[in-house]
């Protein structure tokens, strides 16, 4: 009899343990609570943060990062609620065109339609950069032509030759004359550590831009005045992007308006 007492006390342990080990794994792992089905809706990355993931199907593992991918378009299947006990939201199923990206992602991080060139996050457009960009160079005139030019940097950049796939589009939009009498400049270097001072915050966004602006004038034999009267675009990748600190400036002369 106390034999089968103990075996009694030693099997409902383990069993109250195996329960509770059960428990554990499950707690802070997340999981479907309501699901329901598209038909492959466009969405694209707002580009509010650059810390916005595809996750895996539980949401424990980063699939794909989407600042990787700002000019990409989001077809949604699936949008399911998810709980891990203590937290609960809805993401999204997703994946590329191709299908070789997919995941799952905060609904959040996304915004509702296709993204096309000329069609960029809102998120990765910071109108008070541009302008302290612009305001470098005395007596310009923003140029809303030439600013879609500039910001069109945000998708040269995905490409595998950035510098020629901004110059093909620039020759289709201004044509070779125009191009010609132009002056551009544009800061994207892989030298490393080139934008840490201001990514780490030891220096803020407009002293950095212009030491390097002035030096690339003077390597022309050029000053911020000499552009008085010229029309003027300019794009700066903001803080939130992975890019930040490269920017792009285009400026035509008055007679090639």
């Amino acid at each position: 009899m106390k034999r089968y007492l103990l075996f009694l006390i030693i099997s409902i342990g383990l069993g109250v343990l195996g329960s509770t080990s059960i428990t554990t794994r499950a707690a802070g792992v997340y999981h479907p609570i309501k699901s329901k089905s598209f038909n492959n809706i466009p969405y694209h990355w707002n580009g509010n943060s650059s810390n916005a993931y595809l996750w895996n199907y539980n949401l424990t593992k980063h699939q794909h990062r989407l600042a990787h991918y700002p000019v990409t378009t989001w077809y949604v299947s699936k949008s399911l609620k998810m709980t891990n006990g203590r937290k609960t939201g809805i993401f999204y199923k997703v994946s590329n065109a191709r299908g070789f990206a997919k995941g799952y992602v905060w609904k959040g991080y996304l915004s509702k339609g296709p993204i096309t060139k000329g069609n960029y996050p809102a998120g990765l457009i910071d109108k008070k950069l541009n302008q302290k960009l612009i305001s470098l160079f005395p007596g310009t005139i923003p140029n809303k032509q030439l600013q879609k030019l500039t910001e069109y940097y945000i998708y040269a950049i995905q490409t595998t030759e950035s510098g020629d796939s901004y110059y093909d589009h620039e020759m289709s939009i201004l044509g070779a004359k125009k191009v010609n009498a132009s002056f551009g400049l544009i800061n994207d270097t892989a030298a490393k550590n080139a934008y840490k001072p201001l990514r780490t915050n030891r220096i803020s966004f407009l002293p950095f831009e212009k030491s390097w602006i002035q030096k690339a004038l003077a390597s022309e034999k050029k000053k911020f005045t000499d552009f008085s009267g010229w029309s003027i675009g300019a794009y700066a990748f903001p803080k939130n992007s992975l890019y930040y600190g490269v920017i792009v400036i285009k400026l035509l002369p008055p007679t090639q308006k």
